[in-house]
């Protein structure tokens, strides 16, 4: 498999762990399902918008 499609990969995966912990953290916090799943999607999106923007800055050499 290519080594950029890993690192794609491995970004989304990450992503996704700290959109849950957050989510979750929220959640024991608020007890709102509501806030909880923006706080998920707004660190997701977050995350993996900043792990593509360094693997194409790394990728650029």
């Amino acid at each position: 498999m290519n080594e950029r499609k890993v690192m794609a990969a491995f970004a989304m995966a990450m992503g996704m762990i700290c959109a849950l912990m957050a989510a979750f953290w929220r959640l024991a916090r608020t007890s709102s399902v509501d806030q909880a799943l923006v706080a998920g999607g707004t660190v997701f999106v977050a995350a993996v918008t900043l792990a593509f923007i360094v693997l194409a800055y790394l990728g650029s050499d």
